[in-house]
């Protein structure tokens, strides 16, 4: 039987691209990548955040007829720390039996089931920031039946639009309650309506009043966040390949960063794979998000 041959880049790229496809949440956010490595656990990595250049100004005519100087803004722009503490990973054990006899392909039947069970941890700090968001007084819990949830979006919208949020890159996250009262919603039933075929298999529920609706399992199943892309920032780094696996590769694209290795176990008789990235989040600016609520 066959086995499919490989290079270490095109294994780490097979896991990345399980990662990008299934890991929805932080590809909303800001996401921080790099092809450096990782020097070791507690490094920290830091993000820009957004870009500030002030608020503009009038000129009027008065202005113009004393022949007054401009004023100028200078830009803001602030980092934030992000440690990378914690490191998400899969490992996995090949017997010499397992590889000669039922591996007929790595890519489908090891590196890939490896990589979905990473991205299952992967949103987990920055779903931790987003639930620290506080809501706003105006606005309504959500009902079970979800015959308020176009309210909700608009007061939503109301709250961030009232900030000076930009209205474009504008998600809409809920938990499994507040999907259930979102699909109750017949506009978010119609795909010609809500998104196309491609969207809803992305795990998006549609798009309304300038949101774009996502619903996460991770998140409390009575929660809901509407945030702007840059509230908050994701980062995956890789740690260095090490110098005694047989085989080992990073690679880098979309946002996401990633491990593959791969040694030979004698003592066992065995290979032994390992999936890994180290991984955290941070909130960039908290006025940028408001969390909903699900009514009891």
């Amino acid at each position: 039987m066959a086995i499919t041959l490989f290079s270490p880049e095109q294994a780490a790229k097979a896991t990345l691209s399980s990662l990008r496809r299934l890991s929805l949440l932080p590809r909303t956010v800001r996401q921080d990548f790099s092809k450096e490595f990782v020097a070791g656990i507690g490094q920290t990595v830091n993000v820009l955040g957004p870009i500030s250049a002030g608020k503009a100004k009038v000129y009027t005519k008065a202005n113009r007829t004393a022949r007054d100087a401009i004023q100028f803004n200078d830009l803001g722009q602030e980092w934030f720390p992000v440690t990378l503490e914690d490191q998400v990973y899969n490992a996995i054990r090949l017997p010499d039996d397992f590889a000669t006899f039922t591996l007929e392909e790595m890519t489908r039947q090891v590196l890939r089931p490896q990589a979905e069970s990473v991205v299952d941890e992967l949103a987990a700090p920055l779903i931790t920031e987003m639930s620290a968001i506080a809501t706003d007084a105006s606005i309504p819990k959500v009902a079970p039946d979800g015959s308020n949830f176009r309210q909700v979006l608009i007061k939503t919208r109301q709250v961030l639009n009232d900030r000076g949020i930009p209205a474009a890159g504008r998600t809409f996250a809920v938990g499994s309650d507040l999907e259930a009262a979102a699909l109750s919603d017949e506009l978010l039933q119609k795909v010609n309506e809500s998104g196309t075929s491609d969207v809803l298999r992305d795990a998006t529920i549609g798009r309304l009043f300038g949101f774009t609706i996502v619903a996460d399992p991770k998140l409390a199943s009575d929660f809901g966040i509407g945030y702007h892309k840059d509230a908050f920032a994701h980062v995956t780094r890789p740690s260095r390949q090490p110098d005694g696996a047989a085989f080992s590769a990073s690679v880098a694209q979309d946002g996401y960063a990633l491990r593959w290795i791969q040694h030979y176990n004698p003592l066992q008789l065995e290979d032994q794979s390992v999936v890994d990235t180290f991984y955290g989040a941070t909130t960039l600016d908290a006025d940028r998000a408001v969390s909903v609520e699900l009514a009891p």
